[in-house]
C-alpha cells in the first residue's frame, strides 16, 4: 500500500494535540497495545475502546520478531500479529483507521531494527501520513539520533526517546536533550515490560528529576513496572512525571478475555490516574 505524504498540516496538529495533552493540567494515561493483536480488525477495535474507556494517549506497538524490551505478554502480542503480514504494513494501517475513528493522539513503538530495515525518513513520512503523532524508538544508536530526529521532525511527527535507567551522564544527555513529544522513563531499572515486584518510588523521582535537568521543557513519561491503577496515581503523585503509559495488564486482559477482560482493566486504570493530582 503506498501512503500519501502531502498532509504535514493535519499531522502537525495531532502533534499539537499530543502536546497538549502532556502538558495539561490532568494526568496523561497512554494505553499501549499491539497492532494487529490479534488481528488487524480487532486490533482496530482494542485501540477505540481504550479511547473509549479513558486513555487519553494511545501507544501503539508495531510487530516484532525481536522485542528485546519486551515481556511474556507483550511478546506474546507481538508473535501473534506477526502471523497477519508485515508488521509495518499492519501499523501503519492501524494507525490510519485509528486516527480516522479517534481523537486521540497516536503513538507508535517501533523498535531501531524496524525503522532501520524500513529507511527512516521514509518511515517518518509514511507515520505522518496516516496520522501519527509520533513515534518512540526506545534503542536508537546515539550515532542515529540526530538523523532520526530531524526525519522525525521534517515530517511533522515527534520523536520521543527512551532514558535508560543506569545510563551514564553523556547517554542521559544523548537520550533526553534531542526527545520531542515527551522522554520514556523506565519506572523499574534493569527490566523488561511486565515487571510487577514493585518499584522504588523516591528512586524513580530522582531519575525523573535527572531528565528534566536536561529537558526542563519536554514532559516525561513513564511505564515498566507500574502494575497496579494505585501505584500508576502514586508514580503521578510522587516522581513528577506528565503521566504513565500501561502496556503488560491491558495485554494480559485481552489474553485473558478479549475486549471484556480488557476495557474494566482501562477504567480502572483511567479513574485512579485522573485523580491522582486531586488535592
Amino acid at each position: 500500500m503506498t501512503y500519501d505524504v502531502h498532509v504535514r498540516d493535519e499531522v502537525n496538529r495531532q502533534g499539537v494535540a499530543l502536546q497538549a495533552e502532556l502538558e495539561g493540567a490532568r494526568p496523561t494515561f497512554g494505553a499501549f497495545s499491539v497492532a494487529g493483536y490479534p488481528d488487524l480488525r480487532s486490533g482496530v477495535e482494542t485501540f477505540v475502546a481504550f479511547a473509549q474507556s479513558g486513555a487519553t494517549v494511545l501507544e501503539m506497538g508495531a510487530p516484532a520478531a525481536d522485542p528485546w524490551l519486551d515481556g511474556p505478554a507483550i511478546a506474546a502480542a507481538h508473535r501473534r500479529a506477526l502471523r497477519g503480514g508485515d508488521g509495518v504494513s499492519t501499523t501503519l494501517e492501524t494507525v490510519r483507521q485509528v486516527s480516522t475513528l479517534s481523537d486521540r493522539p497516536v503513538i507508535t513503538m517501533m523498535y531501531w531494527a524496524t525503522v532501520l530495515a524500513y529507511g527512516p525518513e521514509r518511515m517518518a513520512r509514511d507515520l505522518a501520513s496516516v496520522g501519527a503523532a509520533g513515534c518512540l524508538v526506545p534503542d536508537v544508536p546515539p550515532t542515529y539520533v540526530p538523523p532520526w530526529a530531524t526525519a522525525a521532525a521534517e515530517a511533522g511527527i515527534t520523536a520521543p526517546l527512551l532514558a535508560a535507567r543506569g545510563a551514564s551522564p553523556g547517554e542521559m544527555s544523548a537520550a533526553c536533550r534531542p526527545a520531542t513529544g515527551f522522554v520514556y522513563a523506565p519506572a523499574a531499572a534493569g527490566q523488561r515490560t511486565g515487571y510487577s515486584a514493585g518499584i522504588d518510588l523516591d528512586d524513580l523521582a530522582s531519575f525523573v528529576a535527572a531528565a528534566r535537568r536536561l529537558a526542563p521543557t519536554t514532559p516525561v513519561l513513564t511505564g515498566i513496572g507500574i502494575s497496579t491503577p494505585e501505584l500508576a496515581a502514586s508514580a503521578v503523585r510522587q516522581c513528577g512525571v506528565a503521566g504513565v503509559v500501561i502496556g503488560s495488564p491491558l495485554l494480559r486482559a485481552l489474553a485473558d478475555g478479549g475486549l471484556d477482560r480488557a476495557i474494566p482493566v482501562v477504567e480502572r486504570f483511567a479513574a485512579s490516574i485522573s485523580q491522582a493530582r486531586v488535592g
